[in-house]
């Protein structure tokens, strides 16, 4: 599971920055046993599986060069970040889609209804609103219908209800199952004094500023052109 958090010291006007990070991948070696005889041992070595499955994806490491589409949908919380998160993404071809009181269910049938085409690279944002039940069924039929997205970035919610506090934990677990996710841990740090207003949800300016860079963090750096 790969989780991202970043705790942000928020100004109006503040300059934003990038991250990244790598994996790699090892094969064993075998050694035969030395025979008994006097004659010299020999050695042998396995050859690499000729099928693997797909490394999991680290928050934050660097897409290979190639196409800048990035999607944000979203509901009233992300909408909060309308202006800052253009900001941070400087460079991308982005959508920015979000709406008051979106469920993910409704954000499964925006993407359907593209034919699963979302850019590159997909950012969810669609917990505050969930009312109880299999978040993490909800969470495969969104992914189960994508086509063609390299990089999902799914942002975890302030647990405002219990509920909501399931949704993040099935979001966190997500990775294990679909190695394209990386998660964006908003509830982590949402409770930051001047992040929200009263309802401990929506965002304050420096709020809107501290998630725009939360979701930055798990997205990684622009790519470079093809």
């Amino acid at each position: 599971m790969v989780v991202v958090a970043l705790a942000v010291i928020a100004a109006c006007g503040s300059d934003l920055p990038d991250s990244s990070s790598s994996t790699s991948g090892t094969f064993e070696a075998v050694t035969a046993i030395a025979p008994t005889t006097t004659e010299a041992p020999t050695t042998t070595t396995t050859e690499p599986p000729t099928t693997t499955a797909p490394p999991a994806q680290l928050a934050g490491s660097p897409l290979a060069p190639g196409a800048r589409t990035i999607y944000v949908l979203g509901d009233s919380v992300t909408l909060g970040a309308q202006s800052t998160v253009p900001k941070v993404f400087a460079g991308w071809d982005l959508t920015f889609d979000a709406k008051e009181s979106r469920r993910i269910d409704q954000g499964t049938s925006i993407v359907q209804a593209r034919g699963g085409a979302m850019g590159r690279v997909l950012v969810v944002h669609l917990c505050t609103n969930w009312g109880g039940g299999d978040y993490s069924a909800a969470a495969a039929k969104l992914l189960n219908s994508l086509v063609g997205v390299e990089r999902v970035v799914w942002v975890t919610c302030t647990p405002w209800l219990p509920a909501v506090g399931d949704a993040d934990a099935a979001i966190k677990a997500l990775p294990a199952n679909y190695p394209n996710v990386v998660v964006a841990d908003w509830a982590a740090v949402s409770a930051t004094p001047g992040y929200t207003y009263s309802d401990g949800l929506h965002l304050k300016p420096d709020g809107a500023i501290g998630l725009a860079f939360v979701i930055a963090g798990a997205v990684g750096p622009l790519p470079a052109p093809a």
